[in-house]
Protein backbone atom coordinates (compact mmCIF):
# COMPACT_ATOMS: atom_id res chain seq x y z
CA UNK A 1 0.00 0.00 0.00
CA UNK A 2 1.28 3.10 -1.08
CA UNK A 3 1.08 6.13 1.85
CA UNK A 4 -0.74 9.48 1.20
CA UNK A 5 2.56 10.93 2.11
CA UNK A 6 5.38 10.62 4.40
CA UNK A 7 4.84 9.37 8.23
CA UNK A 8 0.87 9.05 7.93
CA UNK A 9 -1.12 8.90 10.73
CA UNK A 10 -2.87 5.72 11.65
CA UNK A 11 -5.94 6.74 10.70
CA UNK A 12 -4.74 8.15 6.74
CA UNK A 13 -3.61 4.38 6.60
CA UNK A 14 -7.17 3.22 7.73
CA UNK A 15 -8.59 5.22 5.15
CA UNK A 16 -6.42 3.98 2.57
CA UNK A 17 -7.55 0.25 3.47
CA UNK A 18 -10.90 1.13 3.11
CA UNK A 19 -10.69 2.42 0.08
CA UNK A 20 -8.64 -0.58 -1.00
CA UNK A 21 -11.34 -3.40 0.52
CA UNK A 22 -14.10 -1.07 -1.47
CA UNK A 23 -12.20 -1.65 -4.62
CA UNK A 24 -12.15 -4.89 -4.56
CA UNK A 25 -11.17 -8.29 -1.83
CA UNK A 26 -8.24 -7.86 -0.40
CA UNK A 27 -5.30 -10.80 -1.87
CA UNK A 28 -4.00 -13.32 0.94
CA UNK A 29 -0.75 -11.08 1.35
CA UNK A 30 -2.85 -8.03 1.62
CA UNK A 31 -4.82 -9.37 3.96
CA UNK A 32 -2.09 -10.67 6.30
CA UNK A 33 -0.76 -6.77 6.02
CA UNK A 34 -3.68 -5.30 7.40
CA UNK A 35 -3.76 -7.85 9.83
CA UNK A 36 -0.08 -7.08 10.98
CA UNK A 37 -1.08 -3.55 11.41
CA UNK A 38 -3.94 -4.29 13.23
CA UNK A 39 -2.31 -6.20 15.56
CA UNK A 40 0.84 -4.05 16.33
CA UNK A 41 -0.68 -1.28 17.87
CA UNK A 42 -4.52 -1.27 19.62
CA UNK A 43 -5.13 2.42 17.87
CA UNK A 44 -4.76 0.84 14.56
CA UNK A 45 -7.93 -1.05 15.59
CA UNK A 46 -9.82 2.22 16.74
CA UNK A 47 -8.31 4.34 13.81
CA UNK A 48 -10.06 1.54 11.11
CA UNK A 49 -13.64 1.48 12.68
CA UNK A 50 -13.71 4.96 12.61
CA UNK A 51 -12.52 4.63 9.16
CA UNK A 52 -15.53 2.17 8.33
CA UNK A 53 -18.27 4.04 10.27
CA UNK A 54 -17.43 7.07 8.04
CA UNK A 55 -17.04 5.04 4.42
CA UNK A 56 -20.16 3.20 5.65
CA UNK A 57 -21.68 5.86 5.74
CA UNK A 58 -21.14 7.74 2.99
CA UNK A 59 -22.02 4.52 1.35
CA UNK A 60 -25.36 4.23 2.59
CA UNK A 61 -25.66 8.13 0.85
CA UNK A 62 -24.94 7.23 -2.14
CA UNK A 63 -26.90 4.08 -2.41
CA UNK A 64 -30.10 6.48 -1.86
CA UNK A 65 -29.40 8.62 -5.01
CA UNK A 66 -31.25 7.20 -8.69
CA UNK A 67 -29.64 4.67 -10.06
CA UNK A 68 -26.92 3.77 -7.39
CA UNK A 69 -25.37 0.48 -7.84
CA UNK A 70 -25.95 -1.78 -4.89
CA UNK A 71 -23.17 -1.06 -2.31
CA UNK A 72 -20.60 -3.76 -2.26
CA UNK A 73 -19.92 -5.64 0.74
CA UNK A 74 -17.28 -4.25 2.72
CA UNK A 75 -15.11 -7.33 4.15
CA UNK A 76 -14.34 -5.66 7.76
CA UNK A 77 -11.43 -6.59 9.96
CA UNK A 78 -13.71 -4.84 12.80
CA UNK A 79 -17.19 -4.57 12.90
CA UNK A 80 -18.19 -1.02 11.14
CA UNK A 81 -21.60 0.93 12.68
CA UNK A 82 -24.73 1.90 10.95
CA UNK A 83 -24.95 5.35 10.07
CA UNK A 84 -26.86 7.59 7.72
CA UNK A 85 -26.01 11.01 6.07
CA UNK A 86 -25.36 12.56 2.48
CA UNK A 87 -21.66 13.82 2.48
CA UNK A 88 -20.50 17.52 0.26
CA UNK A 89 -20.41 16.12 -3.11
CA UNK A 90 -17.61 18.07 -3.94
CA UNK A 91 -15.61 16.09 -1.86
CA UNK A 92 -14.49 12.63 -2.86
CA UNK A 93 -15.23 9.55 -0.39
CA UNK A 94 -12.42 8.90 0.47
CA UNK A 95 -11.56 12.35 1.54
CA UNK A 96 -14.98 12.60 3.46
CA UNK A 97 -13.39 9.39 5.17
CA UNK A 98 -10.09 11.11 6.06
CA UNK A 99 -12.10 14.61 7.34
CA UNK A 100 -14.46 12.91 9.43
CA UNK A 101 -11.84 10.85 11.13
CA UNK A 102 -9.89 13.51 12.05
CA UNK A 103 -13.02 15.21 13.31
CA UNK A 104 -13.95 12.45 15.34
CA UNK A 105 -10.15 11.67 16.73
CA UNK A 106 -10.19 15.55 18.05
CA UNK A 107 -12.84 14.44 19.90
CA UNK A 108 -13.79 18.92 20.76
CA UNK A 109 -15.99 19.48 17.60
CA UNK A 110 -19.98 18.88 17.93
CA UNK A 111 -21.42 15.62 17.03
CA UNK A 112 -21.78 15.49 13.32
CA UNK A 113 -24.38 13.65 11.77
CA UNK A 114 -21.86 11.10 9.66
CA UNK A 115 -20.41 10.07 12.32
CA UNK A 116 -23.20 9.91 15.09
CA UNK A 117 -22.48 10.48 18.56
CA UNK A 118 -19.57 8.92 20.62
CA UNK A 119 -19.08 8.54 24.14
CA UNK A 120 -16.69 7.63 26.58
CA UNK A 121 -16.08 7.00 30.38
CA UNK A 122 -12.84 6.79 31.53
CA UNK A 123 -11.71 6.59 35.43
CA UNK A 124 -15.98 7.55 36.72
CA UNK A 125 -18.44 6.30 37.78
CA UNK A 126 -20.77 4.58 34.20
CA UNK A 127 -23.14 6.71 32.07
CA UNK A 128 -26.53 6.24 30.47
CA UNK A 129 -26.58 6.91 26.82
CA UNK A 130 -29.91 6.86 25.02
CA UNK A 131 -30.35 5.23 21.58
CA UNK A 132 -32.62 4.08 19.36
CA UNK A 133 -35.02 1.61 21.30
CA UNK A 134 -33.56 1.65 24.72
CA UNK A 135 -30.62 2.95 27.13
CA UNK A 136 -27.18 1.49 27.58
CA UNK A 137 -25.23 2.60 30.75
CA UNK A 138 -21.39 2.44 29.74
CA UNK A 139 -18.66 0.79 32.43
CA UNK A 140 -15.40 2.83 32.98
CA UNK A 141 -12.94 3.14 30.02
CA UNK A 142 -15.16 1.83 27.94
CA UNK A 143 -16.53 3.59 24.30
CA UNK A 144 -19.96 3.67 22.35
CA UNK A 145 -20.75 5.14 19.33
CA UNK A 146 -24.47 6.04 18.65
CA UNK A 147 -26.08 5.70 15.09
CA UNK A 148 -29.90 6.79 14.05
CA UNK A 149 -30.88 2.68 14.38
CA UNK A 150 -27.53 0.58 16.42
CA UNK A 151 -25.06 1.29 18.48
CA UNK A 152 -21.55 0.11 18.42
CA UNK A 153 -19.58 -0.12 21.82
CA UNK A 154 -15.93 -0.04 20.51
CA UNK A 155 -14.43 -0.83 23.75
CA UNK A 156 -15.41 -1.78 27.68
CA UNK A 157 -18.54 -2.72 28.87
CA UNK A 158 -22.05 -1.69 28.97
CA UNK A 159 -25.44 -2.70 29.58
CA UNK A 160 -28.55 -2.31 26.96
CA UNK A 161 -31.76 -1.83 28.72
CA UNK A 162 -34.94 -2.03 26.08
CA UNK A 163 -38.93 -2.17 26.20
CA UNK A 164 -38.85 -2.46 22.67
CA UNK A 165 -36.16 -4.03 20.19
CA UNK A 166 -32.92 -1.80 20.68
CA UNK A 167 -29.50 -3.44 19.06
CA UNK A 168 -26.35 -3.15 19.96
CA UNK A 169 -23.07 -4.34 18.24
CA UNK A 170 -19.87 -5.77 19.64
CA UNK A 171 -16.76 -6.76 18.53
CA UNK A 172 -18.36 -10.22 16.28
CA UNK A 173 -21.39 -10.17 17.65
CA UNK A 174 -24.69 -8.32 16.95
CA UNK A 175 -27.40 -8.22 19.57
CA UNK A 176 -31.04 -7.70 19.21
CA UNK A 177 -32.83 -7.73 22.44
CA UNK A 178 -35.64 -7.00 24.43
CA UNK A 179 -35.08 -6.75 28.51
CA UNK A 180 -31.48 -6.16 29.66
CA UNK A 181 -28.23 -7.42 27.93
CA UNK A 182 -24.53 -7.36 29.16
CA UNK A 183 -22.33 -6.66 26.60
CA UNK A 184 -18.19 -6.45 27.24
CA UNK A 185 -15.47 -6.67 24.10
CA UNK A 186 -11.47 -6.32 24.37
CA UNK A 187 -9.19 -7.50 22.45
CA UNK A 188 -9.99 -10.31 20.25
CA UNK A 189 -12.85 -11.02 22.63
CA UNK A 190 -17.01 -10.22 22.79
CA UNK A 191 -19.16 -11.50 25.14
CA UNK A 192 -23.15 -11.00 25.74
CA UNK A 193 -25.18 -12.34 28.83
CA UNK A 194 -28.38 -11.70 29.35
CA UNK A 195 -30.14 -10.29 31.85
CA UNK A 196 -34.22 -10.48 32.06
CA UNK A 197 -36.25 -10.64 28.78
CA UNK A 198 -35.28 -12.17 25.55
CA UNK A 199 -32.26 -11.84 23.06
CA UNK A 200 -30.53 -13.27 19.75
CA UNK A 201 -26.85 -12.75 19.46
CA UNK A 202 -26.15 -12.96 15.46
CA UNK A 203 -22.29 -13.73 14.24
CA UNK A 204 -21.44 -10.97 11.79
CA UNK A 205 -19.73 -12.37 9.14
CA UNK A 206 -21.48 -15.69 8.81
CA UNK A 207 -25.09 -14.61 10.10
CA UNK A 208 -24.93 -17.84 12.63
CA UNK A 209 -27.99 -17.01 15.09
CA UNK A 210 -27.55 -17.81 19.03
CA UNK A 211 -31.08 -17.33 21.08
CA UNK A 212 -30.19 -16.30 24.89
CA UNK A 213 -32.19 -17.03 27.66
CA UNK A 214 -31.95 -15.09 30.81
CA UNK A 215 -28.55 -16.27 32.68
CA UNK A 216 -27.15 -17.42 29.26
CA UNK A 217 -23.83 -16.22 28.12
CA UNK A 218 -22.52 -16.37 24.70
CA UNK A 219 -18.60 -15.78 24.35
CA UNK A 220 -16.73 -15.65 20.93
CA UNK A 221 -12.93 -15.10 21.39
CA UNK A 222 -11.14 -14.47 17.50
CA UNK A 223 -12.15 -17.44 15.35
CA UNK A 224 -12.62 -19.51 17.83
CA UNK A 225 -16.56 -21.36 17.71
CA UNK A 226 -18.81 -19.53 19.69
CA UNK A 227 -19.45 -20.81 23.71
CA UNK A 228 -22.77 -20.65 25.11
CA UNK A 229 -23.27 -21.50 28.50
CA UNK A 230 -25.71 -20.77 31.43
CA UNK A 231 -24.07 -18.77 34.56
CA UNK A 232 -24.71 -20.07 37.76
CA UNK A 233 -25.96 -17.70 40.03
CA UNK A 234 -22.88 -16.76 41.66
CA UNK A 235 -21.02 -16.09 38.63
CA UNK A 236 -24.14 -14.14 37.77
CA UNK A 237 -23.85 -12.40 40.70
CA UNK A 238 -19.93 -11.77 40.22
CA UNK A 239 -20.70 -10.26 36.51
CA UNK A 240 -22.70 -7.83 37.48
CA UNK A 241 -21.19 -6.68 40.34
CA UNK A 242 -20.01 -3.03 38.58
CA UNK A 243 -23.59 -2.23 37.85
CA UNK A 244 -24.43 -2.34 41.90
CA UNK A 245 -21.11 -0.30 42.79
CA UNK A 246 -19.50 -3.56 44.25
CA UNK A 247 -16.65 -4.75 44.24
CA UNK A 248 -16.12 -8.63 45.77
CA UNK A 249 -12.77 -9.82 45.65
CA UNK A 250 -12.37 -14.02 46.82
CA UNK A 251 -8.57 -14.18 46.43
CA UNK A 252 -7.31 -10.91 44.62
CA UNK A 253 -4.17 -9.55 46.16
CA UNK A 254 -4.19 -6.12 47.45
CA UNK A 255 -2.54 -4.75 44.40
CA UNK A 256 -5.20 -6.49 42.07
CA UNK A 257 -7.90 -4.83 44.35
CA UNK A 258 -6.44 -1.36 44.20
CA UNK A 259 -6.20 -1.78 39.89
CA UNK A 260 -10.11 -1.85 40.23
CA UNK A 261 -10.74 0.39 42.68
CA UNK A 262 -8.24 2.82 40.66
CA UNK A 263 -10.55 2.17 37.62
CA UNK A 264 -13.48 3.95 39.24
CA UNK A 265 -12.13 7.10 41.09
CA UNK A 266 -10.07 9.94 40.85
CA UNK A 267 -8.51 8.72 44.10
CA UNK A 268 -6.06 6.23 43.60
CA UNK A 269 -4.66 3.19 45.53
CA UNK A 270 -1.15 2.62 45.32
CA UNK A 271 0.03 -0.28 47.01
CA UNK A 272 3.57 -0.25 47.64
CA UNK A 273 6.31 -3.98 48.61
CA UNK A 274 5.09 -6.80 49.93
CA UNK A 275 1.86 -5.32 50.77
CA UNK A 276 0.57 -6.15 47.35
CA UNK A 277 0.74 -10.09 47.46
CA UNK A 278 -1.25 -9.68 50.57
CA UNK A 279 -4.68 -11.15 49.92
CA UNK A 280 -8.27 -9.83 51.63
CA UNK A 281 -11.30 -11.00 50.89
CA UNK A 282 -15.26 -9.43 51.30
CA UNK A 283 -17.63 -7.26 49.41
CA UNK A 284 -16.67 -3.22 48.83
CA UNK A 285 -17.85 -0.20 47.96
CA UNK A 286 -15.87 0.49 44.07
CA UNK A 287 -16.48 4.24 45.14
CA UNK A 288 -14.96 4.06 48.78
CA UNK A 289 -11.27 3.35 48.55
CA UNK A 290 -10.86 4.90 52.15
CA UNK A 291 -12.93 1.99 53.47
CA UNK A 292 -10.97 -0.61 51.56
CA UNK A 293 -7.96 1.09 52.89
CA UNK A 294 -9.14 1.12 56.28
CA UNK A 295 -10.09 -2.64 56.32
CA UNK A 296 -7.09 -3.79 54.85
CA UNK A 297 -5.55 -1.76 58.07
CA UNK A 298 -7.62 -3.79 60.80
CA UNK A 299 -7.58 -6.69 59.46
CA UNK A 300 -4.09 -7.81 57.62
CA UNK A 301 -2.35 -4.62 59.92
CA UNK A 302 -1.59 -3.12 55.98
CA UNK A 303 -0.55 0.63 56.54
CA UNK A 304 -1.67 3.85 54.52
CA UNK A 305 -0.90 6.97 54.42
CA UNK A 306 -3.94 9.75 53.07
CA UNK A 307 -3.05 12.75 50.57
CA UNK A 308 -4.34 14.33 47.94
CA UNK A 309 -5.99 12.17 45.43
CA UNK A 310 -3.91 8.71 46.77
CA UNK A 311 -3.67 6.33 49.18
CA UNK A 312 -0.42 4.77 50.04
CA UNK A 313 -0.39 1.29 51.42
CA UNK A 314 2.54 0.23 52.49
Amino acid sequence: MTPAKENPTPDAIAADWVTRMDRAALTAGEQEALNRWLGADIRHRGAMIRAQVVWQATERAAALRPGALPAPVLPAPVPPVAASASPPRRLSRRAMVAASVALAVGGRAAPSREMGRFYTVRDAAPRSVGIAGGTVRLDCFSGLLVGREAALLLEGRCVLSSRREARLDAGGLSFRSVGQVQVSTGGDRTSGLLLSGHAVAIRRGTGERFMLRAGDCLTLVADEPPRLRALTAEELAHATNWQRGVVELQGETLGDAAAIFNRYNGKKLVVHGQAGGRVLMGSFALDDPDAFARVAHAVLHVDYVASAGRLDMF
